[in-house]
């Protein structure tokens, strides 16, 4: 029996519905729906991957290694696009123009703000995940059917 998402604070409000502030793109769920278990794969897999190349960005912009910096950018650029972390992507492009444009400190300042969207996102995916099993939906489950919920009609 499916539970109300609303009892769990699985999901917040918004002006026209409720909606969680994460849900894996429409594309995910043509791989996944033979695979219950492969958006949580790739849930985990983003998340250490992207942390993983964070760090070494950090490290990067520490000792000045723009082509590191630029590198580590790039790939998590890709990632995130492919799990719908359009913030996570935006920020990277900015990264990946900033370096010969910008000084150190503003892409300081960017790697920053993309340790803090990182971390979000991250989250936003746990809760995504962590909703879709307290809701007996599926994490494989489409957004018009999953955890997402529509007022009025």
């Amino acid at each position: 029996m499916n539970q109300d998402p609303l009892e769990h604070g699985c999901l917040s409000e918004g002006p026209t519905r409720i909606s969680l502030s994460w849900e894996p793109p429409e594309a995910l769920y043509e791989v996944a729906t033979e695979e219950n278990g492969l958006i949580a794969e790739l849930i985990e897999s983003y998340s250490s991957d992207v942390t993983d190349r964070v760090g070494k960005m950090v490290a990067a912009v520490g000792r000045t290694d723009g082509a590191m910096v630029r590198q580590q950018a790039h790939a998590i650029k890709g990632s995130s696009k492919q799990m719908a972390a359009y913030i996570v992507a935006s920020l990277c492009e900015q990264i990946e123009a900033a370096w010969h444009e910008r000084p150190l400190s503003e892409v300081s300042g960017l790697v920053a703000e993309l340790e803090i969207q990182v971390r979000e996102i991250c989250a936003a995916m746990v809760r995504y995940q962590k909703c879709a099993m307290r809701t007996n939906v599926p994490a494989n489950t489409p957004p018009s059917s999953g955890p997402m919920i529509g007022i009025g009609a």
